[in-house]
């Protein structure tokens, strides 16, 4: 059995993810927002540094890809908890330059990408558990 395609979660994750790239995810030194869409090209910089959280944008993209398979599951969950760790980090690298910056409140875009997460956790569960109903209820003859 596959999870169709079609689902309303895989569709809203992907709508709210893309709503996060348009507003800022968080503000650095009390001053403007970094907008998600910069956030998600330049955060590869962190990940070997403090920004593992940014490896949460891999998995869902995985996620996504393999919707239709349990690894789906998995690769969504673990997305979750790395977009939730983000909130641990006080300090992040900005560029190139190895300057870091403090953390000093999260926004709109943050919110929207951890959502993202969760709607697609909740929609391969859902639909995980249907797939477990469709195979222990016999089908009637």
């Amino acid at each position: 059995m596959t999870i169709k395609p079609t689902t309303p979660y895989y569709y809203a994750s992907i709508i709210l993810y893309g709503m996060a790239l348009t507003q800022n995810a968080f503000l650095l030194n009390n001053e403007d927002g970094q907008y998600g869409y910069l956030t998600l090209i330049f955060g590869f910089y962190a990940v070997l540094d403090t920004g593992i959280s940014w490896l949460a944008n891999v998995l869902i993209l995985l996620s996504w890809a393999y919707r239709d398979r349990k690894a789906a599951l998995y690769f969504s969950v673990i997305a979750l908890g790395l977009g939730i760790s983000f909130l641990a980090v006080d300090n992040i690298v900005m560029g190139t330059h190895n300057q870091y910056g403090k953390i000093t409140g999260y926004d709109t875009g943050y919110y929207l990408w951890v959502l993202s997460f969760l709607v697609m956790t909740i929609g391969q569960i859902v639909n995980y558990k249907k797939q477990l109903i469709n195979t222990v209820t016999p089908k009637p003859s």
